[in-house]
């Protein structure tokens, strides 16, 4: 019992002395600011935003494998587009509950994971890559051929029950939903991150051979790391279909979305917490202001946008935004205190 409670009263202090570290409680303040942006701001810059916490849901679920695990999957919309579609079609044509299409979604995605994962994990070198992009492309052709079921390149609508679509048409109401998902996203990323699966998934990363001979089971953790991220991606992909109510093959099972989903991750800090936030919030108004306002042809300058930024930071910042402003984090840890219930009046 006395170790039990010796337990509890070491994780709280953990956490107290976690929370009033200056980054965590600047990020906190940050965080609180952000709740005014829908009541401040008009529908369209709330939109936006919800637009970057579906968005960057999926980065941070793609920086688990392949930023801590250095598994470059370029295959991550295979789990959107499960996601998306077993949502989308259960609830329309068969009336089923949101909460359990979604659940079926990040099922099937998690069985696919395991599926993709476990045969390449095996081998060395860019096989699971290649692996990933094969995939992708296969769905992407599948859902067109099952047209009767998926609408083909037609596309599908989805009909949400009242309720769920009265909750998207709020943006105020669909901010703060979105924003409560990101956050937990971002806390499983912090949780993989300090877990032993995060330490495994690092020491994959910069030796797997390494990490092997210590006793890692390094295709376990590869494919843990990869559900992980898969259950995350199908979860995005259902609520963007939700928000969105429209369905493509090639919007859903898009190579482009799993490259900007790893282009985020890069630009922002590779294998970093930040780096997928900071990704995310950089590169997605980006890209809504310039389809929006410009549209049609014009919106695909966007591509040649992220083409000159991976150019620039690759030049400048080859290890992401993040690292690079480093400086400022060593800035703000000189000037706001910590606060501690053991510091000294």
């Amino acid at each position: 019992m006395s170790t039990q409670v010796d337990d509890s009263t070491g994780l709280v202090s953990r956490i107290v002395r976690t929370v009033g570290t200056p980054k965590v409680y600047l990020s906190l303040v940050v965080l609180l600011l952000s709740l005014a942006i829908p009541v401040t701001f008009s529908s369209y810059i709330s939109h936006i935003f919800i637009l970057v916490f579906i968005t960057g849901i999926g980065a941070v679920a793609w920086n688990i494998i392949g930023g801590f695990g250095g598994q470059f999957s370029l295959g991550n919309a295979v789990f959107y587009g499960l996601g998306a579609y077993s949502t989308a079609i259960l609830v329309t044509d068969y009336g089923t509950g949101v909460i359990v299409a979604t659940a079926v979604g990040v099922f099937l995605s998690v069985l696919a994971a395991v599926i993709i994962g476990f045969p390449t994990f095996k081998l060395s070198g860019h096989y699971f890559a290649l692996a990933t992009i094969a995939v992708v492309e296969g769905l992407f052709y599948l859902a067109r051929f099952f047209g009767d079921l998926t609408g083909g390149s037609q596309g599908f609508t989805f009909i949400a029950p009242p309720w769920l679509s009265s909750l998207m048409l709020d943006k105020v109401a669909a901010f703060y939903i979105f924003l409560s998902f990101f956050v937990l996203a971002i806390l499983i990323s912090v949780w993989v991150r300090y877990s032993r699966l995060g330490y495994y998934l690092l020491a994959i990363r910069e030796d797997q051979d390494a990490a092997s001979a210590l006793g890692v089971n390094t295709t376990r953790y590869k494919i843990y790391g990869f559900v992980l991220s898969a259950a995350m991606t199908a979860f995005a992909g259902s609520m963007h279909a939700a928000y969105t109510t429209f369905l493509s093959p090639g919007a859903a099972f898009s190579l482009d979305l799993s490259i900007l989903y790893a282009l985020i991750a890069l630009v922002g800090g590779l294998g970093t917490i930040a780096g997928p936030i900071v990704g995310t919030l950089f590169m997605v108004p980006i890209q809504q202001y310039v389809t929006t306002v410009l549209g049609g042809n014009l919106g695909s300058l966007a591509y040649v946008g992220y083409g000159l930024l991976l150019i620039l930071v690759i030049i400048y910042a080859p290890e992401g935004i993040v690292n690079r402003l480093s400086a400022v984090g060593g800035w703000i840890t000189d000037v706001f205190p910590e606060v501690s219930p053991d510091a000294e009046d």
